[in-house]
């Protein structure tokens, strides 16, 4: 029983992290409590899918730990959407809707999941107003995401939008884990010109480029090459 006590707690420590982060809508410990008690835990090893384009919306997720990454066959091959980490919520948008996934998620690493189901969340989110807010500002947040996503990729050529999309995954870290394959495909991409590019910011000094690894080196150097973009 200790051991599931302190397995709870550090869910509960996790997600008030997760959820409650920034100051636009603070969760209450009441909410994370409620909420741990209705999530389970899931683990997919690399390579293998959380849910497939087609399947009912039965469950939301909440990415603990590893990488997963959104795809679908467009035009005879598959597009990355987006690539999810640690704290990242999917799944929740075609379960509101009453529709089916959308999308392709396939876990590119190890990867651990903490989820609930489609007909608890509704429940939760009809009588916990607070939690409610917060997942509606996630909501928000990942719209926005979207949207400026789409905005980088119509803004200038490809060194721009390889530049871009560097210093928006980076963060505060300057490291962006992730394939030039994934990068290509999310750019919209030939995997010869992504790798190109790269070889080109890496040889003037900008980014440091290993195994599913990008590294800013000189992010103001990086950035002065987006000009009014």
């Amino acid at each position: 029983m200790r051991g599931v006590r302190n397995r709870l707690s550090q869910v509960a420590s996790w997600l008030a992290c997760c959820l409650g982060r920034g100051t636009r809508a603070p969760i209450g410990e009441d909410d994370i409590a409620v909420l741990v008690a209705e999530v389970g835990e899931q683990t997919h090893a690399g390579g293998t899918f959380v849910f497939r384009e087609g399947d009912a919306a039965a469950r939301i997720h909440i990415l603990r730990s590893g990488q997963v990454e959104l795809s679908r066959m467009i035009g005879g091959r598959r597009v990355v959407l987006q690539i999810l980490r640690p704290g990242d919520v999917f799944g929740d948008v075609p379960a509101l809707l009453g529709e089916p996934e959308p999308f392709d998620a396939r876990a590119v690493t190890d990867s651990s999941l903490l989820s609930l189901d489609t007909e608890e969340l509704l429940r939760l989110l009809a009588t916990r107003p607070r939690l409610t807010h917060r997942w509606m500002v996630s909501l928000a947040e990942r719209m926005s995401g979207l949207q400026t996503r789409l905005i980088d990729l119509l803004a200038g050529g490809l060194e721009a939008q390889v530049a871009t999309y560097l210093l928006r995954a980076a963060g505060s870290t300057g490291l962006v884990e992730i394939s030039q394959a994934q990068l290509a495909s999310m750019l919209g991409a030939q995997r010869t010109s992504v790798q190109r590019v790269l070889k080109n910011l890496e040889d003037a000094g900008l980014v440091e480029v290993g195994y599913r690894r990008v590294e800013l080196v000189d992010a103001a150097g990086l950035a002065s090459l987006l000009g009014d973009a």
